[in-house]
């Protein structure tokens, strides 16, 4: 019979759910401070497509592409910020490429962030530059 590889196949899918790294609900109620900042980055990425000149209203073959988190760091939290309910901060950079129609070309382009989570929800404030390797303010 083939009760012994539905057995492998059921243990190896169990094993996959359970892997380093991938945010399970009892971890996101345990109090992952990062939790949700995955997703307040792809709102981010969807504000970027709709609202920068090199993205919005392009044609077939000339929107933005080659999106990229370039990097994610964190960033103190002074006794103020955490006295207003602030339990994360963090510095997000992210690259793309965006089409330049007096060159025909796509040319890099980039934006900077700072996400602040306060009473649970992420708020996305601009910042200036930061070092790539780092995501220290430079």
């Amino acid at each position: 019979m083939i009760k012994l590889p539905m057995a492998i196949l059921v243990a190896a899918l169990g094993l996959a759910a359970c892997q380093p790294g991938e945010k399970s609900a009892g971890g996101a109620q345990g109090g992952d401070p990062y939790a949700g900042l995955d997703g307040a980055i792809k709102t981010w990425h969807a504000q970027i497509k709709a609202t920068d000149a090199q993205c919005k209203d392009r044609s077939e073959g000339q929107q933005c592409q080659g999106f990229a988190v370039a990097c994610k760091g964190e960033r103190p939290i002074t006794s103020d910020e955490a006295a207003q309910g602030m339990t994360a901060k963090v510095a997000v950079a992210m690259g793309w490429e965006g089409w330049d129609p007096k060159r025909a070309e796509y040319r890099s382009a980039s934006s900077t962030s700072e996400f602040q989570k306060v009473g649970g929800a992420w708020k996305r404030l601009a910042t200036g530059p930061v070092n790539l390797s780092t995501c220290v303010a430079s």
